[in-house]
């Protein structure tokens, strides 16, 4: 077929090839990443919810950590639902506009991780190493407009090889090698040279990748070198540095594993499916949890939580009247948890209860 052939009857959709044929296998996957993304979402949201709804947490650290919660649900959302269809449904075919779609978000919101992740380490480095420079920084909401500024870098950024791709021709071969549409994937089928999109991807991933993961190395060493002649406060503060370093220790190496198995073999698609998996989950999927055990304010957030859920079933009741509060339940032990957690709530928002005016029940 002429060039000029191929150019009449260009490439509307693509053929993703990295689902598996048998049944049972594509039902095991279908489970799988069905508890995986709403585990994803709800354990997400939920650390949304906790950092907007306590004051306690309205600092830097934690602001960073529920736009960190955000975009994973939005990376996962991105790739997984499509997912899910194509394995009910056994269709394997995407549209064109469909896949651009996906790709950019795909690309765009792990640029705005990684920048996030780097920000983050910026942040614990400012807290640790110069305290009062940090209190400033809060004071001018500095941590609020980095936060913006990433989003707008990491979206902004892969605009160019996903527009430059959008205008290359796609004739013939149209089968991409993933679970899901990927720069490299796609371009790999273009009709004609691609040196110029694949230069821009690698300025990127040199810009967002490895300048970004020398940069965190850099602040880190940093921590480690003052914490070393830090005053107990300074190493107290320098404790805050778990989640984030835990979060890091899962994102950058599912990171390369994704991309060193892209380039071992064409031929095996369930190599693709489990490193996308990993890539796309892993981080996402325990992000929540390791910010719930590794920060204290969100663990006693979560108890509260878990308190007040708890209340109604042990039939605990709570009656008010002018200024007395009456507490009745079942059982001694009950209602003197109760009031512990009352008491507790009342302290959060700044007010006293006098020990001296809480009448016990009579022994």
């Amino acid at each position: 077929m002429a060039k000029s052939d191929q150019r009449r009857y260009p490439v509307t959709g693509f053929i993703l090839v990295g689902f598996p044929e048998h049944q049972d296998l594509q039902s095991r996957l279908l489970s799988l990443f069905l508890t995986v993304y709403i585990l994803i979402v709800l354990g997400n949201i939920s650390m949304l919810y906790m950092v907007t709804t306590d004051k306690r947490l309205h600092v830097p650290m934690y602001f960073l950590v529920a736009n960190l919660a955000a975009m994973d649900v939005v990376l996962t959302s991105s790739v997984i639902p499509q997912m899910l269809v194509k394995l009910i449904f056994n269709i394997k075919v995407i549209l064109w506009g469909n896949c651009f779609i996906q790709m950019y978000f795909f690309h765009s919101i792990s640029a705005v991780k990684i920048l996030l992740l780097t920000v983050m380490a910026y942040d614990r480095s400012v807290a640790i190493c110069n305290p009062q420079h940090y209190l400033s920084l809060r004071r001018d909401a500095f941590f609020v407009k980095l936060a913006g500024l990433t989003w707008v870098l990491g979206m902004a950024s892969f605009l160019p090889p996903m527009v430059l791709t959008s205008i290359f021709p796609f004739c013939g071969p149209n089968e991409v090698y993933n679970s899901f549409c990927e720069l490299l994937s796609v371009v790999s089928l273009i009709y004609t040279d691609t040196i110029s999109v694949k230069f821009i991807n690698l300025i990127l991933n040199v810009i967002f990748v490895i300048l970004s993961f020398l940069t965190i190395l850099w602040f880190y060493i940093k921590i480690c070198k003052l914490v070393k002649v830090a005053s107990s406060e300074q190493r107290k503060v320098s404790a805050t540095c778990i989640g984030h370093l835990l979060v890091l220790s899962l994102f950058f190496p599912s990171m390369a594993l994704y991309s060193a198995l892209f380039y071992v073999s064409h031929s095996l698609p369930i190599i693709h499916i489990a490193s996308a998996l990993v890539y796309v989950t892993l981080s996402p999927l325990l992000s929540p949890i390791i910010y719930i055990l590794a920060a204290k304010e969100i663990r006693e957030k979560v108890a509260k939580l878990w308190g007040k859920q708890t209340l109604q079933p042990l039939n605990i009741h709570v009656a008010h009247y002018i200024d007395d509060i009456l507490i009745r339940g079942p059982t001694e032990t009950m209602v003197a948890e109760a009031l512990a957690a009352l008491i507790q709530y009342v302290r959060d928002r700044g007010w006293e209860v006098n020990p001296k005016e809480i009448q016990r029940p009579a022994q």
